[in-house]
């Protein structure tokens, strides 16, 4: 499958002492080499929180996702939180990208595409 990766950071604090940017890019090109998924394209975002909308490489990945043909089938994030820490937010972004084809996998929190994975998802 190809995929695209994204990594977030949204402070210096938290690249310095949490999973950094180039750490979560490592972890997650191994769980696709794993997997057997082909990352086709990287979005990488710092300083950048993700309780709103407002970050321009966040959107970019979106309107990537699309886009017709789509470049890539799924979005491969470290943590749902990489994505978004709003709700209703990340909802949204994700049936939209869904609409299109693309899939949200998160390679530490597990879930179904089933309606309780989306779920769990969430909680």
């Amino acid at each position: 499958m190809l995929v695209a990766l994204y990594a977030r950071v949204s402070t210096t604090r938290q690249a310095e002492n949490d999973l950094s940017i180039p750490d979560q890019l490592r972890q997650m090109r191994e769980w696709c080499k794993r997997n057997g998924h082909t990352p086709v394209h990287e979005f990488v975002e710092s300083g950048a929180s993700a309780t709103d909308d407002k970050r321009p490489v966040f959107q970019e990945m979106v309107a990537a996702g699309t886009e017709k043909p789509v470049p890539f089938e799924a979005i491969i994030v470290h943590s749902l939180s990489r994505f978004f820490r709003d709700l209703a937010q990340a909802v949204f972004y994700e049936r939209k990208l869904n609409r299109s084809g693309v899939k949200l996998v998160s390679i530490t929190q597990q879930t179904n595409d089933d309606p309780s994975g989306e779920l769990f998802r969430h909680l």
